[in-house]
């Protein structure tokens, strides 16, 4: 029996200390091509910013943006854009408050303002940004990002998704969090694909290490989370791989291939093995 695989990019598959994917992954993952699995890529970057890795894992469909645009062989098969006017207004509210924003434009971004937790942020996964052309007042938008320290979440994100009910947030930086299209993850992405393949979720098996894969890795019938992931996903996580640097994916995958060879087929029955 094939299964479906969705792997996240950042700190589950690209190293930034090296900004490389390990060659470990990459010939594990090209094994379960070859063995006929479907092998998904599930990133909050946009499709130009992820696709220099995307392209070395050769997936059959690429998720990104949380779930807000989907891309199989480069051509989008589904897109779901941010409410223009009541983003542009949480922005506005943002400015008030005196907190930076911004909006992803695919290989650049926008930023209202260059303040240190923004630049920090945004240099923490290599996304250029310019401040002058405010794109998002005039074409569709698939994510936005506000910039403010995770100390004021308590208090922060509960009157944001109060006062702009058409969006979701999930924190991705110590300075910086995702708005999404409201209901929209990663994990309705993966339901997505999974209606196209055939897959049910009892076949799906998916790796990732932040916030943004918590609904994702409940969703599907195998939620590996990386060693080096956020405390909340190893906390809801069926099972945790060794750290990215210590060629956590290609061990996983191995212990997995293990498993099947000794008769378990359900990545369900795989929980606590």
């Amino acid at each position: 029996m094939t299964n479906i695989y969705f792997f996240d990019i950042d700190d589950t598959l690209l190293d930034h200390q090296t900004l490389s994917i390990p060659a470990s992954a990459l010939n594990a993952i090209a094994g379960l091509r070859r063995a006929g699995n479907t092998v998904v890529v599930a990133t909050g970057r946009s499709y130009d910013h992820a696709k220099p890795f995307a392209d070395q894992v050769q997936p059959d469909y690429v998720i990104t943006q949380n779930g807000a645009r989907i891309l199989k062989g480069g051509q989008e098969v589904l897109t779901i854009p941010l409410a223009r006017q009541p983003l542009v207004d949480l922005f506005d509210w943002m400015h008030a408050q005196g907190h930076p924003f911004g909006a992803n434009d695919g290989e650049t971004g926008y930023l209202s303002h260059p303040a240190r937790c923004a630049v920090e942020a945004l240099n923490s996964v290599h996304m250029p940004f310019q401040s002058t052309d405010q794109f998002y007042l005039r074409r569709d938008t698939y994510q936005g990002w506000l910039f403010y320290d995770e100390s004021l979440d308590a208090c922060l994100m509960p009157t944001i998704l109060q006062r702009y009910a058409d969006f979701d947030l999930v924190r991705w930086h110590r300075t910086a969090v995702d708005v999404m299209p409201k209901a929209i993850n990663k994990w309705t992405g993966c339901q997505w694909v999974m209606a196209q393949t055939g897959f049910q979720a009892h076949q799906a098996i998916a790796f990732g290490d932040g916030l943004n894969d918590i609904e994702m890795l409940q969703g599907v019938g195998l939620g590996i989370a990386m060693d080096n992931g956020h405390p909340e996903l190893k906390a809801i996580a069926n099972r945790i791989a060794p750290a990215l640097h210590l060629d956590g994916i290609a061990t996983m995958l191995e212990e997995l291939a293990r498993m099947k060879e000794d008769g378990h087929t359900n990545p369900s029955v795989l929980h606590n093995a």
